[in-house]
């Protein structure tokens, strides 16, 4: 049995690791990240597919995190 190599990426909670996977695919498409920045997104999957998470809820679960953020930025900005 061939042990595959462990990444940073598995040593992140998940709810980090699906802020930077939503962001940094948001980032790649709008051009501000290059597609060199593909290899980390691969490096992303295979830390989620070794957990067992789906790259669907990856996706969704990064979002929502992104979301909440920027609500709580602007309720924090504005008291």
């Amino acid at each position: 049995m061939v042990k595959e190599n462990s990444s940073l990426y598995d040593k992140l909670p998940l709810d980090l690791l699906a802020g930077f996977y939503f962001e940094i695919n948001k980032n790649i498409e709008k051009g501000i990240l290059s597609y060199a920045m593909y290899h980390e997104i691969r490096l992303m999957e295979q830390s989620a597919l070794r957990r067992c998470i789906s790259l669907e809820y990856l996706h969704y679960t990064g979002s929502r995190i992104i979301e909440d953020e920027k609500l709580l930025r602007g309720t924090t900005m504005q008291q």
